[in-house]
């Protein structure tokens, strides 16, 4: 009978190894997984097929009874004659491709279990319609089965995925399966190995299948400022040459970039407004040394210019503002609440929309976040004499509803002038000072441009501190819409940038 071919692939201890005489397609790789296993060890092969690798088909070839084999079962019985199958168990879970439960007219409907050693008969054509959840179905399936087994086990389990059908199935179904293990308890493949004809090796093609984890780190950093799959990748692969190129300084600042990622995203995920925008302005520098991109022509450089689209001005110029507006954007409210509530303080003092005597603060023990939000406390609203939760105010004068009239009292001029420390003495209080308080030539203040400008901002952030404070307690009634809220953030901040001028 007519030898097959013979593959190499590296060993165990480094050195190469031979699976000789491979006659089907795949057997290859998986006798090599099996030559790589304890050879006592129990495997478990899941299969995921298209039906006509299930199907008899005389290309394949006969049997010792006459028995025309299926591209499956062929393989199946090659690996239980091959010397590396010696004193392994092997147990074969197919999961089909081409079908899951719902019932269809003219859709095959076999039984979940299919004996991979029995071929099929072969569908008709109408029998052939491929319908795309079917690979859904057979992707969550398989994803399930693999943890099943998983929890089986009480130490790290052999397990080896053989994909049998076109080019598409195969690189489609895997890859999902592989992203749905990672979520979760992850469960994460120690080889994934193909078959290089010309050089007849077998090759570890682990970084075919790891891109689609840089893919979809870069587009959650870019969506939401999430670095977590992206610095996975890259503290799996160690290697960064093939996509930073062999340049040793360009993998150097391909591995900074990631770094200022790592910042940018632990910032997002902690609302901490000062790592963010740490993050961004160190990323931005980066990106901007030399001159010019030193990632130009490499795979990760492909994405440095939908990281400045994405990040805009707050990679040359970060503020606490934009800031808040990209974070509405993306989705993340949460996060822009807390950075209104814990930063926005600070820009008032810093603009001189809203400050007190620093030296006077410091005697009560307090700064200017303790200062602002003790004096827009005071901020009343007109019927907020009734037995109802802040919540509710600030609920209907978004919503407008018109169930609740909700309307804001006009504080006194003195209620805005002075602020009264809560450790200070009767008479001790304090004066408000910002750029839009006046004086006359008399000597008289004027308040007017501090009311008309100044004190609707302050009565918008005091909304957004009511809101956040109920979303951080869990409350569940008077929560305003996700759309209402979002337009009155970017009108607040749209109003709090033209005020600073």
């Amino acid at each position: 009978m007519e030898r097959g071919d013979s593959f190499q692939g590296v060993g165990n201890d480094g050195k190469d190894i031979t699976i000789d005489d491979c006659k089907s397609q795949g057997e290859s790789v998986v006798r090599y997984f099996l030559k790589l296993m304890p050879s006592d060890d129990e495997v478990d092969i899941v299969m995921l097929c298209s039906r006509k690798t299930l199907e008899k088909d005389e290309k394949n070839g006969i049997d010792n009874k006459g028995n025309i084999y299926s591209a499956v079962s062929y393989l199946i019985e090659r690996i239980d004659r091959s010397p590396e199958k010696g004193k392994h168990k092997i147990n074969y879970k197919v999961i089909k491709l081409y079908k899951n439960e719902l019932p269809v007219e003219h859709r095959l409907q076999e039984m979940d279990d299919i004996d991979p050693s029995i071929p099929l008969m072969p569908a008709t054509k109408e029998e052939e319609i491929h319908f795309p959840e079917d690979e859904l179905g057979a992707i969550s399936e398989a994803a399930e089965f693999i943890r099943y087994k998983k929890l089986q086990e009480k130490r790290s389990f052999r397990l080896y995925i053989d994909t049998h059908g076109g080019l598409r199935d195969v690189v489609l179904s895997l890859s999902a399966v592989i992203s749905l293990l990672s979520v979760g308890e992850s469960i994460r493949p120690k080889l994934i190995s193909g078959i290089n004809m010309a050089l007849a090796r077998i090759e570890d093609q682990s970084a075919t299948f790891n891109i689609f984890n840089f893919f979809s780190g870069i587009n959650d950093f870019l969506h939401f400022g999430n670095a977590d799959i992206l610095s996975e990748y890259f503290d799996m692969k160690k290697d960064v040459s093939y996509l930073a190129g062999a340049d040793p300084i360009v993998q150097k600042t391909a591995k900074q970039i990631v770094k200022h990622m790592q910042k940018i995203s632990l910032g997002a995920q902690m609302s901490d407004p000062k790592a963010f925008l740490e993050g961004l302005k160190e990323l931005g520098n980066e990106f901007e040394k030399n001159g010019g991109s030193s990632l130009k022509g490499t795979t990760l450089g492909i994405f440095e210019k939908k990281i400045k689209d994405e990040y805009g001005s707050l990679l040359t110029n970060p503020n606490i503002l934009d800031l808040i507006i990209w974070c509405i954007d993306h989705g993340l409210i949460q996060q822009a609440l807390t950075f209104i509530e814990s930063m926005l303080p600070y820009y008032y003092w810093d603009k001189k929309l809203l400050y007190f005597d620093k030296e006077q603060l410091k005697k009560f023990d307090e700064d200017a976040y303790i200062a602002f939000n003790r004096y827009i406390g005071r901020l009343r609203f007109n019927q907020q004499k009734s037995n109802k939760e802040l919540n509710f105010f600030a609920y209907h004068l978004l919503e407008n509803t018109g169930e609740y009239d909700v309307t804001w009292a006009r504080p006194r001029n003195t209620t805005l002038r002075y602020y009264h420390p809560e450790d200070a003495a009767k008479g001790e209080d304090l004066e408000a000072k910002s750029k839009w308080i006046n004086y006359d030539n008399y000597g008289n203040v004027k308040m007017e441009d501090f009311r008309n400008k100044v004190v609707p901002l302050l009565q918008s952030h005091r909304i957004l501190k009511i809101i956040r404070n109920s979303f951080n307690h869990g409350n569940s009634e008077y929560r305003v819409s996700l759309p209402k809220l979002k337009m009155f953030i970017i009108n607040y901040i749209s109003d709090l940038k033209k005020a600073k001028k």
